[in-house]
């Protein structure tokens, strides 16, 4: 396909607002997918909150919350939040635009609740919604805008004419063919890369693979160390692992669990005092990981969340007064029956928790409208860093969504029109046919599972929660041996090609591989310990010297790394050397 204006390479909330977008402007506009539209990617996963600020909540979505809340008091606790790593103009767009966009959404038939507080905001910013309404809701917008949508396609290269994005490569899976779109703009919308770790709260695509490909054609790469790990998690039975409903009926609800160490001891007043077990996720994330790596942990590896302490109604209510929508009476949630774990949470049991892989702060480097490095690519949402800085407040993650989404849709519309069509090399393309194709041609070698695991091993031994020198030293080598020793020897047991999983798997771990290489080695490079990033070498946030940025870059096989100075125009913390004042907009 040869005559599209604006290719979206992701069908979460980012893919198809940037879709929507393109398309109400009058450009053809081709939506390509590795699941099924509104039934894939992380957003199909939100339980709760897109943050906006008290006053708009209030005035233009028609919410209860605080009317006194304003755009500037939200832009210091994100700033604050993220540890001052946050490109401030790009928080500043995200604030302000989203409250527009979800009053269209909720124009268009999207239930509201009002909104709840986070830990880390001032005040109760988190409008309620579901992510599975949500998508259906933006789905309902693409059908009406003329979106084409092909389903079930990975993509995997974007091709380029003297350093142009063109076009993008991939397998659609249930034909097993390698196809190639030709496009005068395209935005990866693919979301964050959380399968480098055993661990994760996101669906099982989420492989980086946008990180991968907007780095292999050129694009930067910003503060990748930032992964965020959320922490009480559920880590038995293995059919729960991973699944985030203690820290729902905890934590993030408001609801006063406590947390233990096996001894039963309150260990966050160790690291927060004031919050406990309300401080912000990184926080949390770190302080239950010190307690098991330093003996204090469970049987599972984990620690203990307990809701003991409090009466069996006040968790009863909870469900009436947070959960709303997303959680009937008799304690179903996402699938699942949780009604005999809760009733042994009132009977005073203590349920064992672990923190997963949630979140990437760090992505592909972006301007205010989504426009990468390389002329016609952009980036939106989860893929896109810079927002969050080292840690992202809660509800913040669906306000980047969709107002980037809908930034870079416009974004590239504007560049379409400013530009003449040009084609994919057919040298380019014929490359890339040879080495997707190759796995499936050998008759023996390493499979892929082989490598996926000892991947995770890496990130979760050397590159997890708690790092240090030696670990990321030892990871990094880890990667490169994987990538130079055995990524040429991956093969598929069936040459089928329609609907082989292990095809897929192997293609994926390229992607994986780039992502754990960038985060590793913007870890290594990153000598303090700020947000979610703790080195246990050097365990303090280093504020005396100017803050900065760390960014990667692919160049024929090599990875570079350099930094840049936060863009931070409005807010620094007191005593940097950077800009000590606060300017309000």
């Amino acid at each position: 396909m040869s005559d599209i204006d604006v290719l979206v390479i992701g069908s979460g909330a980012a893919g198809l607002t940037a879709a929507v977008a393109a398309a109400e402007m009058g450009q053809k506009t081709v939506l390509l997918t590795k699941g099924q539209v509104a039934r894939s990617g992380a957003t199909a996963t939100i339980t709760g909150d897109i943050c906006v600020d008290g006053r708009t909540c209030v005035d233009l979505l028609g919410l209860k919350a605080d009317h006194q809340d304003t755009e500037d008091e939200f832009f210091e606790d994100t700033v604050m939040g993220g540890k001052f790593l946050n490109d401030q103009r790009l928080v500043e767009v995200m604030i302000s635009e989203i409250g527009p966009i979800l009053k269209r959404l909720k124009d268009n038939g999207l239930r509201m609740g009002d909104p709840i507080r986070g830990p880390g905001h001032r005040t109760a910013r988190g409008v309620w919604v579901s992510g599975m309404e949500l998508l259906q809701t933006l789905r309902k917008l693409v059908i009406r805008a003329g979106v084409k949508v092909r389903e079930e396609f990975f993509a995997t290269d974007v091709l380029l004419n003297d350093g142009v994005a063109v076009g993008v490569a991939g397998i659609d899976q249930r034909t097993g063919d390698i196809l190639c779109f030709e496009a005068k703009a395209i935005v990866i919308a693919t979301g964050g890369g959380m399968m480098i770790y055993p661990m994760q709260t996101a669906p099982e695509e989420l492989t980086g693979d946008g990180h991968s490909l907007a780095s292999r054609a050129g694009a930067q790469l910003i503060d990748m160390e930032m992964v965020q790990f959320l922490p009480c998690v559920l880590t038995d039975p293995p059919i729960w692992r991973g699944i985030q409903f203690p820290w729902l009926l905890g934590p993030q609800s408001g609801v006063r669990a406590w947390l233990l160490n096996r001894f039963g001891e309150r260990f966050m007043d160790k690291w927060d005092p004031v919050n406990m077990e309300f401080a912000t996720r990184d926080i949390i994330s770190i302080a239950c990981t010190k307690e098991v790596m330093e003996g204090r942990g469970g049987p599972n590896g984990g620690v203990f969340l307990s809701w003991a302490h409090l009466p069996s109604n006040i968790i009863d209510f909870s469900a009436e007064w947070y959960f709303r929508t997303h959680l009937s009476g008799d304690w179903q949630w996402e699938g699942f029956d949780f009604s005999n774990l809760v009733e042994e949470i009132k009977n005073g049991r203590a349920v064992e928790v672990n923190s997963a892989s949630h979140f990437f702060m760090g992505g592909v480097a972006t301007d205010l409208v989504g426009a990468t490095s390389v002329p016609g690519l952009f980036a939106a949402g989860e893929v896109a860093g810079g927002v969050h800085g080292a840690n992202r407040l809660s509800g913040n993650a669906g306000s980047q969504i969709l107002v980037q989404g809908q930034q870079a849709g416009k974004a590239a519309v504007a560049y379409v029109k400013k530009v003449d069509r040009r084609r994919v090399l057919p040298s380019d393309w014929e490359r890339v046919r040879e080495v997707l194709e190759t796995p499936l041609k050998r008759e023996s070698g390493i499979m892929p599972f082989e490598i996926k695991e000892e991947l995770q091993a890496i990130a979760n031994l050397k590159v997890g929660i708690v790092r240090t020198a030696d670990s990321l030293d030892e990871a990094l080598a880890g990667v490169r041996r994987l990538r130079s020793d055995v990524l040429s020897r991956l093969y598929c047991r069936s040459s089928e090609r329609r609907y082989n999983k292990e095809w897929a798997d192997a293609v994926e771990c390229r992607s994986l591989l780039d992502t754990l290489e960038a985060t590793t080695l913007c870890a290594l490079r990153r000598c303090e310990s700020r947000g979610a990033h703790y080195r246990d070498d050097f365990p303090g946030q280093n504020d005396s010297g100017k803050l900065w940025n760390g960014l990667v870059s692919f160049s024929e096989g090599e990875i570079n790394y350099t930094t840049r100075s936060v863009r931070s125009h409005r807010l620094s913390p007191p005593g940097s050397a950077n800009q000590i004042s606060i300017k309000k907009g």
